[in-house]
């Protein structure tokens, strides 16, 4: 990542737009930040950070306190960060949250990205999306950025001093070594299914047996292999026996059923035969009885036979009665119908004489019309001038006064009085007073320090007072248990020795018996006591630690007291100045504020007036211009001369009136014209249809006379009546079915005859049998059987269920062992990925240190140079402890020593040499590989003031090499010498309505 021009706007300490072109640094790859203490060199930093991730460079700092105390109201706070990764261009555009300059809802915080792509195209829109899209751009977190491509101040140190965890997840977003941590865990997974994969499979072995449902089966499953192997053997030989006897029971109840169901299947068949014999005889007696009505059936047949050979006979004379009827009709309808039509064309032939004169008032109308036509374009034309005459004089008189010239007068002399009050500059500016108020804020202050650290030496000196006398009074308590401990070792010593035997302690071999006082040592008693001793004595020597601490803090505050009151001349107590100078401060500030208001107040004004004066003279433009058409407008209607006598709206209401008048009357003479054709046209033609329609009825009467004839000549050869035809002529086309009705009767009493006296040659003499008592029989046998056939197949479902899970079971066996053997090699390979190994280190730990190994090699070149061979950065081999992770600890090794030491016993100069290398080292091992981190650039805030002149000269020279990397390097420093010896320089100037930013480069 390299910026490309950062913009800032009502951000922190300035107050107004500041702008950076980093593309100005052409051919230089460092620049210093410099300024005085609280000018913003920071700041320039935390917008860096802010438009990328939304936060501040630094821990300290809070991003909603962005907001420019000095900015106008109106003015949003918002920075404009465009920087290019890879070759691609990328811009920020973010403001955090602030108050509104108008109501009290806030606003809120927006971001967006843009890329470039012939011009600034939006890529994310929403603060989370941006989030995202960074992150993935620049592959690098928040916490990442920090510490690596940023050294913000007072906290350089993250990367050296962070811990095994937090470098494994550095290098992991670097060196892109996901792969290896899913490697890891895919085995780590595969372990964890497998395993219980082989746990249902033990499990599911265990069920397969328990199948069997036998009584013992619980018992049995938890007996050896060879001992259930040798049960299911056992078991299966008597299932087997159990089968053969049940299979022997079956084939002897078999046998009788099939006894007892042939006799019942006789015995069924002699009961039909008695059952059909009586439904014969019941059937039989049925035909006889209805002989009669088949006598009357016969008698209608003969009767519909006859009359169907008349029907077409009367069918026809039934269409001639209804021919004659319609003809009739009609022959009455249509004189009827010429009658009217006559009548009507009277009617019309009447009023001839009054549709002629329509026809002549129709062609007056029309004349009128077209002399209308020719009259109205130069009516028309006349008008529309007159209109537009009287338009242009009115806008002319309303453009004749300026509305706003009263408000012209007053602003012009408002202007006036503006700048005679901004004449007069003040005498003396507010920023030099805030400096001597700041001053005495100071004195404040370490007034205050300087009582709170005599008031906490005065609490140290009581309290380091009463631990030594607590300490002594201790001591005198252990001197008496050490005291009774002496005698009762003497007294033991002495009870213990022999006359004739040497003392261990003088070799004498008499010995007298002394008179010992009774004492008894308590253990538990004696060794509080000493823990409280030691615990008292590491008290008093951090009370006289902390005294000497607290006086020396005293001594240096005192001294920075007495600096910094030099020349101060107090006429009053320091509080009692510091009120008086601030009122007089805030007395300034209000005055230049309000001159600042007046100024601001002054060239609105001006912009107003300019505005007003500008409206002026278009307005007297604009009459101008209408009064010139006006006169255009007038010669014109000169040129169309006089006016005609009669007006525009006159022509065009006559010409309305005569046109509907005209429509009227043609629409009346051609509906005259029309109903006169068509009443003619329908007259002729009902004269000839009534003629035609009067012939077709006399043939029609002499036909019908005919068939009348005929009609009756048939009826007295059927002897029939025409009441007894028309009686019968609904039932003529039932006559075959009656027909065959009657020959199916007579058959079946002729079966019925026939099938009674088979069954009677049948039966003979035989006697019913009792049906339901055969049938009691064939149940009980047919109970027997099912009985021993359910159990002979439960007992063979037992033995092949009994099988066939014996070799599932077995199958199941060989399969479990092999999984088993398989698990152990997975979790051997997933303990050794995960870090349960001797080493505990991970397998991604393991790739991510031969990165880390070549990143310290890289730093150390640096860190040789800098520190001239004293310290060199070594990755630590030792285990962790307990459960902590290992592999990416940093010690440094001090040729000075000999020896190794944690990076954080680095003293803060130290610190930040070991820190820089590093962030060096890793910069080109990245650019190296080729990595998907691009670490163009580095940004240092503070830290080359915690050197020596040496090790300064070093760490400047280390960082001008590296011009030929092409990195950019951005420095903030108070170091005179580091700003001398780079030409290219961000100056931040600090004044009393904000900071400025300004770009030299040499």
């Amino acid at each position: 990542m390299r910026p490309v021009e950062l913009k800032i706007q009502a951000f922190g300490p300035y107050a107004e737009r500041e702008e950076i072109d980093f593309t100005q640094l052409v051919g230089r790859s460092m620049f210093v930040v410099s300024g005085r203490t609280g000018a913003g060199k920071t700041t320039i930093f935390d917008a860096m950070t802010f438009a990328l991730y939304g936060r501040a460079s630094g821990a300290l700092r809070n991003a909603s306190d962005f907001r420019s105390q000095y900015a106008q109201p109106e003015m949003r706070t918002e920075v404009d960060f465009s920087f290019t990764i890879r070759g691609d261009r990328y811009r920020i555009v973010r403001q955090p949250q602030q108050p509104h300059p108008k109501n009290k809802t806030p606003i809120p915080h927006e971001a967006v990205l843009y890329e470039w792509e012939n011009g600034w195209k939006p890529l994310a829109t929403k603060v989370n999306e941006v989030q995202e899209q960074i992150e993935s751009i620049l592959q690098l977190s928040y916490e990442q950025f920090s510490q690596i491509l940023l050294l913000p101040q007072n906290q350089f140190r993250q990367l050296l001093d962070s811990n095994s965890n937090e470098k494994q997840q550095i290098l992991q977003s670097i060196f892109k070594t996901e792969a290896f941590r899913a490697f890891q865990e895919k085995w780590a997974e595969r372990y964890s299914v497998y395993r219980k994969q082989v746990e249902w499979s033990v499990e599911r072995t265990r069920l397969k047996l328990l199948e069997l449902e036998d009584d013992s089966i619980e018992e049995v499953s938890t007996k050896s292999i060879d001992e259930i192997e040798r049960w299911q053997n056992e078991r299966e030989e008597r299932l087997i026996e159990t089968c053969d006897a049940a299979s022997s029971t079956k084939q002897i109840h078999a046998k009788t059923l099939n006894q007892v169901r042939n006799e019942f299947e006789e015995a069924k068949t002699l009961i039909n035969l008695f059952v059909e014999q009586e439904q014969t005889k019941q059937a039989l007696e049925a035909f006889l009885s209805g002989e009669s009505l088949r006598n009357e059936r016969r008698e209608l047949l003969q009767n519909l036979e006859a009359a169907a050979s008349i029907r077409p006979v009367f069918e026809r004379l039934l269409e001639m009665e209804q021919q004659v009827h319609r003809l009739t009709m009609e022959e009455q309808n249509s004189s009827t119908k010429l009658e009217k039509l006559k009548a009507t064309q009277s009617t019309l032939i009447e009023q001839q004489s009054a549709i002629e004169a329509d026809k002549q008032e129709v062609i007056t109308h029309q004349e009128r019309l077209r002399v209308i036509d020719e009259m109205m374009p130069r009516i028309k034309e006349r008008t529309s001038y007159m209109t537009l005459r009287d338009r242009l004089a009115q806008r002319a008189h309303g453009l004749a006064d300026f509305s706003k010239e009263a408000r012209l007068q007053e602003l012009q002399e408002q202007e006036q009085q503006l700048v005679e009050g901004l004449k007069t500059e003040p005498t003396e500016r507010a920023v030099d007073v805030e400096r001597h108020v700041d001053r005495l804020m100071q004195l404040v202050s370490l007034e205050t320090k300087v009582e709170g650290l005599s008031k906490q030496l005065a609490e140290c000196e009581r309290t380091g007072k009463d631990i030594q006398r607590q300490h002594a009074t201790q001591q005198d308590v252990v001197s008496t248990y050490k005291h009774q401990e002496r005698l009762m070792l003497a007294r033991q010593l002495s009870e213990s020795l022999v006359d004739g035997e040497p003392c261990p302690v003088c070799g004498s071999r008499h010995h007298e018996t002394p008179q010992h006082e009774e004492t008894s040592v308590n253990v538990a008693e004696q060794n509080e006591a000493l823990t409280r001793l030691e615990e008292l004595s590491t008290r008093l020597i951090e009370a006289r630690a902390d005294y000497r601490s607290l006086h020396q803090q005293l001594e240096t505050v005192q001294r920075e007291f007495d600096e910094v009151s030099k020349g101060v001349r107090l006429d009053k107590s320091l509080t009692e100045e510091v009120k008086k100078w601030s009122v007089h401060a805030e007395t300034l500030q209000r005055d230049e504020r309000m001159r600042q208001e007046h100024e601001r107040t002054l060239r609105q004004l001006t912009v107003e007036i300019r505005q007003l004066e500008q409206e002026r003279r278009n307005q007297f433009e604009e009459r101008q211009r209408v009064l010139s058409e006006l006169e255009m407008t007038q010669q014109k209607l000169h040129a169309l001369g006089q006016a005609e006598e009669t007006t525009l709206e006159a022509l065009q209401s006559e010409r309305i009136d005569r046109q509907n008048r005209l429509t009227g009357l043609m629409k009346k003479v051609e509906t005259y014209e029309h109903e006169f054709e068509t009443g003619k046209k329908a007259m002729w033609k009902e004269e000839e249809r009534l003629s035609v329609t009067r012939e077709q009825l006399n043939e029609a009467n002499k036909q019908y006379g005919v068939q009348q004839a005929l009609w009756f000549k048939q009826l007295d050869a059927t002897h029939l009546t025409r009441e007894r035809y028309e009686e019968l002529a609904n039932q003529i086309d039932q006559r075959t079915i009656i027909r065959e009705e009657l020959q199916r009767e007579e058959e079946e009493g002729v079966r019925l005859r026939h099938y009674k006296q088979m069954i009677e040659e049948k039966l003979g003499s035989v006697e019913r049998p009792d049906l339901q008592w055969i049938e009691t029989k064939v149940k009980e046998a047919a109970e027997l059987y099912e009985q021993a056939s359910e159990h002979l197949i439960t007992a063979q479902d037992t033995l092949s269920r009994h099988r066939q899970i014996v070799s599932e079971w077995n199958a199941l066996l060989e399969d479990t062992a092999l999984e088993e053997k398989k698990l152990e090699t997975i979790k051997l390979i997933a303990d050794t990925g995960k870090g349960i190994n001797p080493q505990k280190m991970t397998f991604e730990t393991y790739v991510q240190t031969a990165f880390f190994d070549q990143i310290l090699y890289a730093a150390n070149i640096h860190l040789d140079q800098m520190t001239s061979g004293q310290f060199r950065l070594e990755r630590k081999v030792e285990t962790a402890k307990g459960n902590a992770k290992s592999g990416l600890e940093l010690l440094v090794f001090d040729a000075y020593t000999g020896q190794s030491r944690r990076v954080q016993n680095l003293s803060g100069g130290e610190g930040f040499k070991a820190s820089l290398s590093l962030a060096l080292g890793l910069a080109e091992v990245v650019q190296h590989l080729s990595g998907g981190v691009s670490l163009e650039t580095m940004l240092i805030d503070e830290g080359f003031g915690t050197l020596d002149a040496e090790s300064l000269d070093q760490a400047i020279e280390l960082l001008m090499s590296l011009q030929a990397t092409g990195r950019l390097v951005g420095v903030i420093s108070h170091v005179q010498e580091l700003k001398d010896r780079v030409d290219a320089r961000i100056e931040v100037k600090k004044s009393r309505s904000g900071s400025s930013i300004q770009l030299i480069v040499e």
